[in-house]
């Protein structure tokens, strides 16, 4: 899950021991901060599933009256709408759940930090998510024609190998996008000039364990002049 993955990068970039049963126990208290976001995430895609359905209507009506500037301009709305937005969007998601369990900011102001860090890594951020959801497609679909409409031209043990093998090519590739983020969130530190302090984290990661951590304890990193 993102919570163990971003745990475990952090732990082992602040060399901090990492185990099984360490991170089982984080995750709890990770958990709660990231379906917080979530939830703020969701509402933002809730607005614009909105805006996505009624352009979907409109090219629906507008192919059923044969309404050629209609469909045209409804067809370029949701092919921005996915590009632009979806992408982005995805990309916003990501970064802020990496941001709600290495910083004290969660839901609102996570998605809010992580707008801040996409600023001049927007393309980046995009490309990848883009390339993340082409090959969780195209896995999709090959799973849907070997799989789940291939009755007729394979077996039943073909088709259960081929299910298997494809998730757990499905599983690896989660995986990597998780370690991906984990790792792009550094990046986009970098990038902003922006200095880690390893101690503060640290403590940070040792508080979802019950460890004592400083009332001083900040991980915020602050700008400093190159």
């Amino acid at each position: 899950s993102t919570a163990a993955v971003v745990f475990t990068v952090a732990s082992l970039y602040t060399g901090k021991p990492v185990s099984f049963s360490s991170t089982m126990s984080a995750i709890p208290l990770v958990l709660k901060r990231l379906f917080i976001t979530f939830l703020w995430v969701s509402l933002s895609m809730l607005a614009y599933n909105t805006v996505f359905l009624i352009f979907l209507v409109a090219l629906i009506v507008a192919i059923d009256l044969q309404n050629v500037v209609l469909a045209f301009f409804s067809l370029l709305v949701i092919f921005v709408l996915f590009l632009g937005v979806h992408v982005y969007m995805t990309a916003l998601w990501h970064l802020a759940s990496v941001v709600s369990v290495l910083e004290p900011v969660y839901g609102f102001a996570a998605m809010k930090k992580s707008y801040e860090l996409l600023k001049g890594k927007t393309f980046m951020a995009c490309s990848m998510v883009f390339v993340y959801l082409a090959h969780c497609g195209f896995i999709s679909g090959v799973f849907g024609a070997l799989v789940v409409r291939g009755g007729e031209d394979n077996g039943v043990f073909t088709r259960i190998v081929a299910g298997g093998f494809l998730v757990g090519v499905l599983v690896i590739v989660n995986l990597i996008g998780l370690l991906v983020q984990s790792v792009f969130y550094y990046v986009c530190k970098s990038f902003h000039h922006q200095q880690i302090d390893k101690s503060a984290l640290h403590d940070h990661l040792g508080g979802y364990l019950g460890e004592y951590v400083p009332l001083k304890s900040n991980i915020q990193m602050e700008n400093f002049e190159v």
